[in-house]
């Protein structure tokens, strides 16, 4: 098992956010660094939030969306990606527009804000490699505007079943069937469908043998089909 440090360090070899700057850099972001740790269902970190340092995320899964005003929480996505996941509000010095809340045991890395500014001002390849990989997510929201406006219901299960099957297995694993938890409530919420419908559409997966669905329970056992039936 790797350490909290480890973790991180392979972070910044291999993420986009980190692995343009130069092994100095890297050390001096590493002393600036403190490490938190949340439990299942806990919030790491809250809407409309200031941040004036980097977070991230080291293991584990979260989940984001809003808390209502009754205290049910609104999900609209999971989080699964090892990297820094307030880039975008930190560098636009913005407050948050979500919630985040643990799914599992989660770690996450706090680097300082100002000493990550400091150094990415010294090096421009890495500032480049930054506007780079904003231009691509930025490029990747509205391609997935575009389809969330124009894909059928069974599209949209099909690409929320393969993106949570990703998450919840590494990238370097191989798996003849993917299993996951998730109930058809928070799995309907995501869609913004009722259950019932969801429920309704469902029966086709499961008839076809693409997917099993035993209470909170989840089980891929075509992923190819998966992806054929997502496709526009």
């Amino acid at each position: 098992m790797l350490s909290r440090a480890e973790k991180l360090q392979q972070i910044f070899k291999e993420d986009a956010v980190f692995s343009a700057f130069n092994a100095q850099s890297h050390q001096t972001l590493l002393q600036q660094v403190k490490y938190l740790r949340f439990l299942p269902q806990q919030q790491i970190l809250r809407y409309q939030q200031k941040l004036d340092d980097v977070y991230v995320l080291l293991s584990g899964r979260m989940q984001i969306g809003w808390l209502l005003s009754d205290g049910e929480f609104k999900v609209s996505d999971y989080v699964k990606m090892y990297s820094v996941f307030n880039l975008v509000p930190f560098l636009q010095q913005k407050p948050l527009n979500f919630d985040f809340y643990a799914v599992e045991q989660v770690e996450v890395a706090v680097i300082s804000g100002q000493v990550f500014l400091e150094q990415l001002q010294q090096q421009p390849h890495a500032m480049w490699q930054i506007i780079q990989l904003l231009s691509e997510r930025m490029y990747g929201l509205m391609e997935k505007n575009r389809y969330l406006q124009t894909a059928s219901i069974n599209q949209k299960i099909a690409r929320h079943l393969m993106i949570l099957g990703q998450q919840a297995t590494s990238a370097s694993q191989v798996h003849s069937m993917i299993q996951f938890k998730m109930s058809q409530q928070e799995f309907a919420e995501l869609l913004n469908v009722s259950r019932q419908t969801l429920n309704k559409q469902l029966q086709y997966f499961i008839q076809e043998h693409i997917v099993e669905w035993n209470y909170s329970q989840i089980r891929i056992l075509d992923l190819q089909r998966l992806k054929q039936i997502s496709q526009l």
